[in-house]
């Protein structure tokens, strides 16, 4: 069914409301028209005030707006849900006033006291929503006025600020009698992994710190419930993400929503995908440009798709804020005043900080759309990842994402060719050609592989 709905179509699709609709059984052909109507209704993130001490129990109040919101007398709440981007204090009186305390992810309030040390459980009478706290960095800019060549990020101040940090994480394996569910050390190393990787893709803006783990035992083999019974049960749920790694055989698929992430297994890429989505990316399509047929989710040079990667595609990585306004130029200013222009690009790689003076992308703003292309060599070399070349270059059509939230960074892979190639490729009303690059040659297992560092092209209109 997600693939019948053509989720590429609709990025709202590919939410967890969506996919626990699907894996519940209520997408079905017969109502699929009015569930798809009430899911592609942009849903702005809400704190959420919850009668229990997890995050499935009823919700009680919510509210989307900064500033200071009043619970009313006989409201007792035990969770607050806080989306990404936003801080919430919480007060033991009305009007925002009395003994506070201020949470920056969902917190259970059966772990969380108040500044004095009471507990704040059932005790909070009134929350004031803000923006979460911007760091100075060197990845956050603005584009001045004089600077055509600048390629402004979209995403909010907030979310990158909320991002590009220490990430706390709770991890919760479920058990379940008569199926197998990795180890919990196994779980840790694969969760280790992927901030290892986040580390270096960030330029060391995103660190991890495992606050928790904890075993539950569910007794329903039904994909939803299991779930909701996982989280009923599970405590100290005060962290920015949430990892549940599901019994095998479970749930045909993982899934990630809000803050949490399902995961059926131990693969890397699904981890770095389904994590993704927390962060804010939705699929890598591909478009073949011969047929125009889309492929949901084909793009191997993306973790958003469903092939092995090694990293995300480079609109992706400027969406999250881990490039620097020197590494990916505007080219529209340049074609409109000479026809043409030639840019040389750096191969992105593990998107590693580096001292070259050469970009690692192009951007040309699709002319009365609110989309973008970007031109990148996501590869110096290949590698036993996938079969994507060193000094191939790929096209990617994004959008600019302008008050975007949740699952919002998806991409379409519009053209891919080689270093080598000698014909023109268009891709959203551009023509490229490569006209020059520089490599070298190493020997891998006894074979030699040729490493690129440069690829220069011709883009015109």
């Amino acid at each position: 069914m997600v693939e019948t709905c053509l989720t590429y179509e609709h990025v709202e699709l590919e939410d967890d409301v969506f996919v626990d609709a699907v894996q519940s059984g209520n997408c079905t052909a017969a109502n699929w028209t009015a569930l798809r109507e009430q899911l592609i209704v942009p849903r702005t993130p809400a704190v959420r005030v919850r009668e229990n001490c997890n995050g499935t129990s009823p919700v009680l109040q919510e509210a989307a707006s900064n500033g200071c919101h009043t619970l009313a007398p006989t409201v007792g709440a035990s969770f607050i849900e806080v989306p990404i981007g936003k801080t919430v204090t919480l007060h033991a009186a009305a009007d925002c006033a009395g003994d506070s305390v201020t949470v920056e992810n969902d917190a259970n309030l059966c772990e969380t006291s108040f500044g004095s040390g009471a507990s704040a459980n059932d005790k909070v009478r009134s929350y004031r929503i803000q923006d979460a706290e911007v760091l100075p960095s060197s990845h956050s800019y603005d584009c001045g006025p004089t600077e055509s060549t600048c390629v402004k990020n979209y995403n909010s101040a907030s979310r990158l600020g909320a991002l590009n940090k220490k990430h706390t994480v709770k991890i919760v394996r479920m058990t379940l009698e008569g199926r197998n569910t990795p180890a919990m050390t196994t779980i840790r190393n694969v969760v280790g992994n992927l901030y290892d990787y986040y580390a270096v893709a960030s330029r060391n803006q995103v660190s991890l710190d495992i606050v928790g783990t904890q075993t539950v035992a569910v007794t329903s083999s039904n994909c939803a419930t299991a779930k909701t019974q996982a989280r009923q049960k599970t405590t100290n749920s005060n962290a920015f993400l949430t990892v549940y790694v599901l019994p095998g055989g479970m749930c045909s698929t993982s899934n990630a929503g809000s803050r949490t992430v399902n995961l059926k297994g131990t693969l890397f890429r699904d981890y770095a995908h389904e994590v993704g989505h927390v962060l804010g990316l939705a699929h890598g399509n591909v478009r073949d440009p011969s047929t125009g047929k889309v492929k949901s989710s084909g793009d191997s040079s993306t973790y958003m798709g469903i092939f092995a990667s090694d990293n995300y595609n480079l609109p992706q990585l400027h969406w999250l804020g881990w490039t620097k306004k020197e590494e990916i130029v505007q080219i529209n200013s340049a074609i409109a005043s000479n026809g043409f222009t030639e840019i040389t690009l750096r191969p992105v790689g593990n998107n590693a900080d580096s001292t070259s003076p050469l970009p690692m992308g192009a951007v040309w703003e699709i002319p009365g759309t609110d989309q973008r292309l970007f031109i990148s060599v996501p590869k110096p070399r290949l590698n036993g990842t996938n079969n994507i070349e060193g000094g191939n270059v790929f096209a990617h059509r994004a959008p600019k994402c302008v008050g975007c939230t949740g699952m919002a960074m998806g991409t379409m892979q519009m053209a891919r060719f080689g270093a080598k190639s000698v014909n023109e490729h268009e891709a959203s009303g551009i023509f490229i050609k490569p006209v020059g690059y520089t490599s070298h040659f190493v020997q891998v297992d006894g074979k030699s592989v040729e490493v690129f560092t440069s690829v220069t092209l011709r883009v015109r209109q």
